[in-house]
């Protein structure tokens, strides 16, 4: 006779209430990294499509470029991260081992050289366009074409968000290591005069700067909300790709403001210093893109640097009147944003602006400077 079997019961064993409030919290911690790492994913897609995008250097460039900072001298300078690269819309972007957006060079000079230390900010750089293309690379491409005993070489000392204080800082504690000949100072009109130093930090917590500066998904996110607060106002585009056409955004429209002679200062700081060294010292003005298409627009920056320039003997390039020309030329005029001369909104020579700027200035150092290559 069989022995009925005996059930024995299992019991569920139960989590106590520290481990179940463990496990809410380890699931939930995980649930927001993969769902930031979905919109990390996400966004980092989207930059890269913007980085192909008409608008890539406004967008992805402006805020991905890796800056170290030097406090001193003076105001303090930025140089590019040492051996970083870049690329947008298709355009490499190399900088060398000294911060600079040029081909490796040692600070002592070969016999038989003549240097010309281009120093400015993104413009001189060449925001936009090839380093082949920037105007500085043309001019030393020219020289070196129409003269075969005289070597020329034009450095690329150009660094985005430089004002004129930053300029001099560089120049004071690395420019002239380069034992210039020349210094030919880029003075942007659409940011020089206004413009903030390199080194002054923007209003905004460092958890954002550290989320700006890191992440893919916190531009994307402040983009998108930029765009619903442009379309809730009725405007087209973002302030970043739409900027103001008053002159007074731009620089005093008084002559007498006393913003005017504290950028001057720094240039005849910036004068002086390469006088010191033994080096000539001269002035190119880049123009506003407004400035280019409408006759009537204040032209007071370059009218007031002219003069001080002129009081000081110091030789000056105004690049508006070849704009202008270039524009009147054209078969069908230029249009604001057309990226005939500029490669962006408003600012940056495109690859044809850079060459009539290279062709300008070659005449300018002939004519300014005695610089006569080929005779």
């Amino acid at each position: 006779m069989s022995t009925p079997l005996e059930v024995t019961s299992v019991k569920t064993p139960v989590l106590s209430r520290r481990a179940e409030l463990l496990l809410k919290l380890t699931t939930s911690f995980l649930s927001f990294v993969l769902f930031i790492g979905l919109i990390e994913g996400a966004a980092y897609l989207w930059e890269r499509s913007q980085a192909n995008g008409l608008y890539a250097w406004e967008l992805v460039a402006s805020r991905r470029i890796d800056l170290v900072e030097y406090s001193q001298p003076g105001a303090g300078y930025t140089l590019m991260q040492p051996g970083s690269q870049y690329e947008w819309q298709e355009i490499p972007v190399d900088i060398n081992s000294n911060g600079l957006r040029n081909p490796e060079l040692a600070y002592e000079k070969s016999a038989n050289t003549y240097r010309i230390l281009n120093l400015g900010d993104s413009i001189a750089m060449g925001w936009g366009v090839r380093m082949e293309e920037t105007y500085g690379r043309q001019l030393e491409d020219m020289l070196n074409t129409s003269d075969a005993d005289q070597q020329y070489e034009v450095i690329n000392a150009g660094v985005p968000g430089w004002n004129p204080a930053n300029e001099l800082a560089f120049l004071e504690a690395e420019g002239l290591k380069y034992e210039p000949d020349l210094v030919l100072l880029d003075l942007t009109i659409v940011n020089d005069i206004y413009g903030r130093s390199a080194l002054e930090k923007q209003d905004r917590p460092a958890l954002i700067e550290w989320l700006r500066a890191n992440t893919y998904f916190w531009p994307f996110l402040t983009v998108q909300m930029r765009w619903i607060e442009a379309r809730s106002q009725d405007r087209e585009r973002i302030d970043v790709i739409d900027p103001p056409k008053e002159a007074s955004s731009y620089f005093p429209v008084d002559s007498a403001h006393p913003r005017w002679e504290e950028v001057w200062s720094w240039i005849e700081s910036m004068n002086a210093l390469a006088a010191q060294n033994g080096a000539e010292f001269g002035l190119i003005l880049f123009p506003l893109e407004f400035q280019v298409l409408d006759e009537n627009y204040s032209t007071l920056p370059q009218e007031l640097i002219r003069q001080k320039a002129e009081a000081a003997g110091i030789p000056v390039l105004d690049l508006l009147p070849v704009y202008q020309e270039a524009c009147h030329q054209k078969e069908d005029g230029c249009r604001l944003e057309d990226r005939y001369l500029f490669a962006d909104v408003w600012m940056h020579p495109s690859a044809y602006g850079h060459e009539i700027t290279a062709v300008e200035v070659k005449s300018f150092l002939q004519e300014a400077f005695n610089l006569k290559p080929g005779s």
